[in-house]
């Protein structure tokens, strides 16, 4: 109720406290609405990823594809995110949900391919 309140008094304008200004005020709200949305992603990830838990394969191989993809997009950015990488950070990054099942599905196609190209080459 103090935050409420405090609230109303910076409306008003009658908050007579010589440690608040705009900027402090500015930034207060910048970090709770950072936070909000840091919440609201973590929620939405949290229901993309009830979905992925689903076995993959009753999935349909556009939504595996998709899945592969977006696994090596998430991958991608945390790498670029680390600043020092160690072999431990890149196995947390790699084993995290169901990257790992992903990328070998992502690798045995990728084989498939070259070894396709292997036998054109040959006939």
């Amino acid at each position: 109720m103090d935050k409420y309140n405090d609230f109303l008094k910076v409306i008003q304008n009658k908050y007579n406290n010589v440690n608040l200004n705009a900027d402090s005020i500015y930034d207060e709200l910048v970090k709770k609405e950072n936070n909000i949305l840091k919440t609201i992603n973590r929620v939405i990830d949290f229901e993309k990823d009830k979905e992925n838990k689903k076995n993959f394969l009753n999935l349909p191989l556009s939504k595996i594809y998709k899945n592969i993809f977006h696994n090596l997009n998430k991958i991608l950015e945390e790498l670029l995110k680390t600043k020092n990488l160690t072999t431990k950070k890149f196995k947390k990054i790699i084993l995290k949900e169901k990257r790992i099942i992903y990328l070998g599905i992502l690798l045995i196609i990728i084989a498939i391919y070259l070894a396709l190209i292997e036998l054109s080459d040959s006939i």
